[in-house]
């Protein structure tokens, strides 16, 4: 796609992984006096953002599930160990100036991803739980959460980017593509805490200091 936003303003799909993007809808969100999203800022993670993380995550889940598209589940992501992942540094998030602890948007980078990657000699950044609001679509938010993982990358030293998606979804893969994303071959992927399997596309892009 063009946009990640415009097609998941059509599609609404996102990847059992988490590498992935999908918008939810939250009525008093951006468009009821958020202001302009451009402006909202993308920042590190406090430990009092976990639960917003959760709760994005399963207003996508609900959302996605109600369509029948059976790529996230509720109740995969756990607040005790989201708040772990930002004690470590790992997530970023665009929180609503009017509504403290409602996140619209976030994304997070780890250093290692062998359950999709296996070991790596060349060091990367891996980015993974991209989520965005729907009351943000059309704004351009999922690039600028990729483009935000992909800076984080580069500050820590590394040259290479990765991410996946789901297999079955096209229009994320091309919006990856886009974005200068190279595909690097599917694999099978267990969900940690449920009981499913998903199979995603592996995809890299090396980056410039």
């Amino acid at each position: 796609m063009s946009t990640l936003d415009t097609a998941l303003e059509v599609t609404a799909t996102a990847t059992g992984s988490g590498g992935a993007t999908a918008s939810a809808h939250t009525p008093s969100a951006a468009r009821t006096g958020e202001g302009d999203p451009a402006g909202l800022e993308i920042a590190r993670a406090q430990a009092v953002h976990a639960q917003g993380i959760v709760n994005l995550r399963d207003r996508l889940a609900r959302w996605l599930q109600g369509r029948g598209i059976d790529q996230w589940r509720e109740g995969e992501f756990d607040p005790a160990e989201v708040r772990r992942e930002i004690d470590r540094g790992e997530w970023w998030v665009m929180e609503s100036p009017v509504q403290p602890g409602l996140i619209l948007a976030s994304t997070r980078v780890i250093w290692a991803d062998p359950e999709i990657w296996g070991e790596q000699p060349e060091p990367a950044g891996y980015t993974h739980g991209v989520a965005v609001d729907r009351s943000l679509a059309g704004t351009g938010t999922g690039a600028r959460l990729i483009r935000t993982a992909e800076r984080v990358i580069v500050e820590s030293g590394r040259s290479v980017s990765r991410l996946d998606c789901d297999d079955d979804n096209p229009v994320l893969k091309r919006f990856y593509t886009g974005l200068g994303y190279t595909p690097r071959g599917a694999v099978d992927f267990a969900v940690p805490r449920l009981d499913y399997r998903v199979t995603v596309m592996r995809m890299e892009r090396r980056l410039s200091p």
